[in-house]
């Protein structure tokens, strides 16, 4: 819901640069994916984000600035990131149990969707943050997880084979298509995320449990 009119001079309460570009940012995203970006104009995002047009412009020049500002935070959050696989001496299915709770609450979190929704609906706007991505966030996350994958492989607690030489993007598979399930079935996915959850610890456990 928009902001009255009465309701502008607490929304313009004093805030410093940063924090609001933040509030840009936030009001951005929300707006992009409910609307998709060429839908929205600077004045709406402004009107959103409790600004003035003249307000918007003082922190951003344009649309796409805003565009890939709010993207150049999210690889920063996500740089910030070291994964979901746990870096202690842990059980077999202590560490599958930790991966998954840590894996399924960052994916059925509201902001992991819209940000995910976004990105798959305008990415080939910048190309160049895409590609940054995935040098910079992909790959130090496989990275990662292939050297914590070896070292409990040395452990004796996992079991060699092709999923542990592709873990990253082979471990991640299932939560990633139940997220374009849910998207794309507008919060109706084939399976419940309970349910995939449990499927996803079994296959994970029989494909890992040394022999």
């Amino acid at each position: 819901m928009l902001p009255k009119k009465d309701d502008a001079p607490d929304k313009r309460r004093y805030l410093s640069s940063a924090a609001r570009k933040e509030e840009i940012l936030d009001a951005a995203l929300v707006e992009f994916v409910d609307r998709t970006y060429n839908a929205v104009s600077m004045e709406r995002l402004a009107e959103c984000a409790g600004l003035s047009k003249a307000g918007i412009y003082a922190h951003f020049k344009s649309k796409e600035e805003i565009f890939h500002a709010l993207l150049e935070r999210t690889t920063k959050q996500i740089c910030d990131f070291q994964g979901w696989l746990p870096d202690e001496d842990l059980t077999l299915p202590e560490l599958v149990d930790v991966y998954l709770d840590r894996l399924y609450a960052t994916f059925s979190s509201p902001a992991t969707m819209s940000i995910y929704r976004l990105l798959l609906a305008e990415s080939a706007r910048t190309p160049e943050l895409v590609q940054r991505w995935h040098n910079e966030v992909a790959h130090g996350l496989k990275e990662r997880a292939q050297l914590i994958i070896q070292r409990n492989i040395e452990r004796g607690i996992i079991r060699p084979g092709v999923l542990t030489e592709h873990f990253f993007p082979l471990a991640l598979a299932p939560a990633l298509l139940w997220l374009s399930s849910s998207m794309l079935s507008r919060g109706n996915p084939s399976i419940a995320l309970v349910q995939l959850q449990d499927a996803h610890r079994q296959l994970l456990l029989e494909l890992l449990e040394p022999r």
